[in-house]
């Protein structure tokens, strides 16, 4: 996380972290206030947060089938310090499809949402602020499948994290590559690219003399495949995904 401000970022200021409930430590959290960056971090369902909710009452509903609650936690280590913590409570009888945890056997019908954060926002706001985050996982899952970002372990740290950094540029170029090439900003994968762009059957012959690559294209394709060889080169910033 260090290296990410310092150095990715340097000179960027952030105006949210938001992370997932594997990040909620407190040294992370501490980090992140002692840098006055703001944050939404789920928070984790420990015992002494479970106990805290389950005794709740005078839950406030932002629309039907959802409540949402905050306090402050203070936590049993004495050198951490009291957060504020929401949490957001799903009933299924009315919401089906709705996402959580079960945290409680005794209260089947409902799912809970926990997280944690130093903004002075609105509960239901947090809320949602949190939940547009859902994109990140797209990438993810895309470097996974398509780059093999899953499927690799090298036996030096160093040389592990030296082939994820080549990965993570081998994205930027393809996603500037799908940028241009495409001229659409929808995100097309990388295997949908293979069969787009690369997988042409094509072969050569000779005419005057010269060789000539001949490519197997429809006729309504054929400007489209010219422009790919006169993709001009721009400056960042660029408004799309990157790794």
């Amino acid at each position: 996380m260090r290296e990410t401000f310092d150095e990715a970022l340097a000179g960027v200021k952030v105006g949210l972290v938001r992370a997932d409930s594997g990040f909620y430590t407190n040294h992370i959290l501490s980090t992140l206030e002692e840098r006055s960056v703001p944050y939404i971090i789920a928070a984790k369902a420990y015992a002494n947060l479970k106990n805290e909710i389950h005794g709740m009452k005078d839950w406030v509903e932002v629309c039907p089938g959802i409540a949402v609650k905050e306090w402050r936690h203070q936590p049993a280590n004495p050198k951490a310090k009291a957060r504020r913590h929401i949490v957001v409570r799903k009933q299924t009888s009315r919401r089906p499809q709705a996402a959580g945890k079960l945290l409680f056997e005794d209260l089947p019908d409902y799912r809970f949402s926990l997280y944690v954060t130093n903004l002075d926002l609105p509960l239901d706001q947090i809320w949602n602020i949190y939940n547009t985050r859902a994109d990140c996982e797209n990438r993810i899952r895309e470097l996974k499948q398509d780059f093999g970002l899953d499927a690799f372990c090298l036996q030096d740290f160093w040389a592990t994290e030296a082939s994820f950094r080549f990965i993570m540029v081998a994205y930027n170029l393809i996603s500037l590559f799908r940028h241009f090439a495409l001229n659409s900003h929808n995100q097309a994968t990388l295997a949908t690219l293979r069969s787009y762009c690369f997988a042409i059957g094509a072969w050569t012959s000779h005419h005057a003399r010269k060789r000539v690559l001949k490519l197997s294209l429809p006729r309504q394709k054929r400007p489209w495949m010219d422009s790919i060889f006169q993709i001009e080169a721009r400056p960042p910033p660029f408004a799309y995904p990157t790794a």
